[in-house]
């Protein structure tokens, strides 16, 4: 199984990384991805995965790799030097990144200005463009906004990331060919909205997801979320679409890798080792 979306980083304020990567490995989890979110934090995030590989044991384990500034930030970094910052770090960091984010738009209430969090966005957006890689996009209420900018930015692929909106939201984004990460909120007896909209969708459109250490699932309402849970989504994921976990998951990691490139594909798997 591959973990598309980790904040590794933040997960070693609670576990040693040896434990995280070991837990990981026994649920069958073979590689992930680490998600950034501010200039601030790329340093720590890329030394989190630097030690990861170096005790990952390669090649059984693959770890990506995905710099960006996330809309929260948007009153903390002005946009300029937010988005001058990005690409000074993507030139440094090209060969080992693999995506630009989380980047996005969250229209909620008490989160910055939208128009300091539209400038970051837009930028963010080019540059992903530029460098030919996928986004990896933070959405609340704002759906509509993020798939106009989609449908206004010719070669822009990517995930909107632990999708929880609705079904005609999610078939809209699959109609420009984005990929929905599939989070641990399945995981919960009472998502019937949820279930019902992901059993529908088309398999060949998802990805699985921890968003470690935020938003456990239904089994770790007071513990950290990790990329070892990954397999609880799989489980109810396939249960509610009538499918074959190991079939199910190997799907799942050919989305993950058809999107973020080969450099996933080392020896994943699907149960525990």
């Amino acid at each position: 199984m591959i973990d598309t979306h980790c904040h590794l980083e933040d997960l070693l304020a609670f576990y040693p990384l040896e434990q995280v990567l070991s837990c990981a490995k026994q649920a069958g989890v073979g590689g992930l991805i680490a998600v950034g979110v501010a200039p601030s934090r790329w340093l720590a995030q890329k030394m989190a995965a630097q030690q990861a590989r170096a005790l990952g044991d390669a090649p059984r384990f693959s770890l990506g790799l995905a710099y960006g500034i996330h809309p929260w930030w948007a009153d903390a970094v002005a946009p300029a030097l937010g988005l001058a910052a990005l690409a000074r770090w993507l030139a440094q960091e090209r060969a080992d990144t693999l995506a630009v984010g989380e980047i996005g738009l969250d229209f909620a209430p008490n989160m910055p200005p939208m128009a300091r969090q539209m400038a970051l966005f837009e930028g963010q957006v080019a540059l992903a463009v530029a460098q030919a890689l996928p986004v990896i996009l933070h959405e609340r209420k704002s759906a509509d906004v993020l798939l106009k900018v989609i449908r206004q930015t010719a070669g822009l692929r990517g995930v909107v990331h632990g999708f929880v909106g609705s079904r005609q939201q999610a078939e809209a984004f699959i109609a420009q060919g984005f990929y929905l990460g599939v989070g641990a909120a399945i995981t919960h007896p009472r998502a019937t909205r949820l279930r019902a909209m992901l059993a529908a969708l088309p398999v060949d459109y998802l990805l699985l997801e921890s968003d470690a250490p935020n938003q456990p699932g239904a089994r770790h309402k007071n513990a950290p979320n990790e990329p070892a849970f990954i397999g609880e989504q799989l489980a109810v994921l396939a249960e509610i679409r009538g499918d074959e976990p190991d079939a199910l998951g190997r799907q799942l990691d050919a989305n993950a890798i058809a999107l973020f490139g080969c450099g996933l594909a080392q020896s994943v798997n699907h149960g525990p080792s």
